[in-house]
């Protein structure tokens, strides 16, 4: 199955109640909306399954399974594109 994971690449810190990443290669700083913030901390915690990540999502919002599956899928895309999150099998 596969599992996402934080890159050594990205430092992050909360910062007046939200969460700032910092990828230290490209010197470019992200922030991320509410949801964003709970799938980060979530991968703070370690590898996580796209599916753990949902199940984490759907007991703090309402939103349908598969709605959540995609929006994480695009999210997680990002984070991998930016090379914040990397994937292990």
């Amino acid at each position: 199955m596969t599992k996402y994971q934080l890159t050594s690449d990205q430092i992050s810190s909360k910062v007046a109640g939200e969460t700032v990443i910092l990828n230290h290669n490209k010197g470019a700083y992200y922030g991320l909306n509410d949801v964003g913030v709970l799938v980060w901390d979530n991968l703070e915690k370690g590898p996580q399954t796209i599916e753990s990540l949902c199940n984490a999502v759907t007991s703090e919002y309402e939103v349908d399974p598969d709605t959540c599956k995609s929006d994480i899928d695009t999210l997680l895309k990002d984070l991998i594109s930016e090379k914040l999150v990397e994937v292990i099998k």
